[in-house]
């Protein structure tokens, strides 16, 4: 199934292009240093996936909606924010990426079903300060290998996404400072019900200075509680935050319960 994820209907990007959008490159943020200060203070951080739709919910954002709804997530004190650019099954695109980037003044991480070292140049163009490099979807260590290096020279910090223990440990040979902790596995595009003990179990074999970021399948203030308990550094949410009636609330819940105690 993997095959079938790799950017449908799309070229691979050239070094330096974002079809169809304008060139940009602000000041640097550093997602990184985000997370460390998160440590540092005995929480976990908060990074907000600004997903337009998903394979399980349908629509999530609309795109009329779009800037009001990052702007309550930036009012409320986010810490970081990512967005999926993938169209087919996340309803993303480049042109929606430049827009939150215009809005935001935090760092911001690009999920994609990343295929060529020139969608890491593409990443930079457009003001990324991070690339979420997944392992099972690339599939090919070598590419990762390429891609993380192409971002760690473009001052971007390359997020290697896992979800199994071998995973993990691939994420660890590769001296990734960053690891995305996916508690459910991407090839089921959100379909599978996973949950946050599946961080639980994974975080423990990574060694104390790699950051974790536990991700999806977190819906409570409560599931994040026990990702910050169980060690990760940052949480993403992103689906139960678009789906929630007053998402100002419920992110001033997930934040004080972000706290390890």
């Amino acid at each position: 199934m993997a095959g079938t994820l790799r950017n449908e209907g799309r070229p691979p990007a050239q070094p330096g292009t974002a079809p169809g959008v304008a060139l940009v490159r602000p000041p640097a943020r550093s997602f990184t240093e985000t997370l460390t200060t998160a440590r540092r203070e005995g929480r976990a951080a908060l990074i907000v996936d600004v997903k337009c739709r998903s394979p399980r919910d349908g629509e999530l954002i609309p795109d009329a909606g779009l800037e009001n709804y990052v702007r309550e997530l930036l009012d409320a004190g986010v810490d970081a924010l990512a967005t999926v650019t993938e169209p087919v099954y996340f309803g993303g695109s480049l042109g929606t990426a430049r827009r939150i980037r215009a809005l935001s003044g935090v760092p911001l991480m690009r999920k994609e079903f990343f295929t060529s070292v020139g969608q890491i140049d593409e990443s930079h163009a457009l003001g990324f300060d991070a690339v979420h490099l997944t392992l099972r979807t690339i599939g090919d260590i070598g590419l990762v290998t390429e891609m993380q290096a192409r971002a760690v020279a473009l001052g971007i910090e390359p997020v290697i996404g896992v979800h199994t223990h071998e995973e993990a440990e691939q994420a660890v040979a590769l001296g990734a400072r960053v690891v995305g902790l996916n508690n459910r596995d991407i090839r089921a595009l959100e379909l599978d019900e996973g949950t946050v003990s599946h961080s639980e179990s994974v975080t423990a074999l990574l060694p104390p200075e790699i950051l974790v970021i536990s991700e999806s399948g977190l819906h409570t203030p409560e599931d994040v509680a026990r990702a910050a308990q169980a060690g990760a550094d940052a949480v993403l949410i992103g689906t139960a935050v678009a789906k929630n009636p007053h998402p100002a609330a419920f992110l001033r819940a997930l934040e004080g319960a972000a706290w390890r105690r």
